[in-house]
């Protein structure tokens, strides 16, 4: 492991309190290991058994569900350094509900979640430590998806574009909103059809309710 992939790590939400030597002591501790991705390659299956979490040092996963027909439901994005599989390992019987693969080139840094679960394996106080921040995580992780729901149950496009941007905008804490995801992406997140999507959009700004250009949005409530 490199020091720049220890400084991803580091910052991670599992490591980001911990001090660098108690942090690396650890990592040295879970036995991790790194693995590269190609574009397009699948990190988990929906239905697979997961024991391993990683950490997302580089590149792009998305987080989908794929219907019959193939279309793709976009639930998530995730970034360096996310954690990935950790709300799937923390269940009774840590079966994945979802596909996650790379929409580029990325490396993981994987460890089994075995060795926090069972007691003696590692070092009881680095093990403490570690559960609480997998409950905190978790914990934030409820909270997006409660969100999320509030929002998909929106009684047409408009609320749910506004209920959106707006939460982003109390993420951000800025006049313009910037989101990682293309109008592709974004109507597959909001479960809308693009062209309903790039229409309301418009008719909103035409409404004096927001600008847009690309990715970046200002409302103007």
């Amino acid at each position: 492991m490199t020091q720049e992939d220890m400084r991803i790590i580091k910052k991670s939400w599992l490591f980001r309190t911990m001090k660098d030597e108690e942090m690396r002591q650890a990592a040295e501790e879970l036995c991790g290991h790194k693995k590269t991705f190609s574009r397009g390659q699948i990190l988990i299956h929906e239905g697979d058994v997961q024991e391993f979490v990683g950490i997302l040092l580089s590149g792009e996963v998305r987080i989908s569900r794929i219907t019959m027909d193939g279309t793709e439901n976009l639930f998530q994005k995730l970034s360096s350094p996310y954690l990935l599989g950790a709300d799937i390992v923390c269940t009774p019987s840590r079966v994945s509900p979802y596909t996650a693969y790379c929409s580029d080139e990325a490396q993981v840094w994987f460890f089994d979640y075995r060795k926090i679960r069972t007691p003696g394996v590692v070092r009881e106080e680095i093990r403490l430590s570690l559960q609480e921040r997998f409950l905190q995580f978790i914990a934030n992780e409820n909270i997006r998806n409660f969100y999320k729901i509030d929002m998909l149950s929106s009684r047409n496009a408009r609320e749910k574009i506004l209920k959106y941007l707006r939460i982003q905008k109390r993420r951000q804490k800025d006049g313009v909103i910037e989101i990682s995801y293309d109008r592709e992406e974004l109507a597959s997140y909001l479960c809308m059809n693009r062209s309903v999507l790039s229409h309301t959009l418009s008719e909103m700004r035409r409404e004096g309710i927001l600008d847009f250009r690309k990715n970046r949005f200002i409302l103007k409530e």
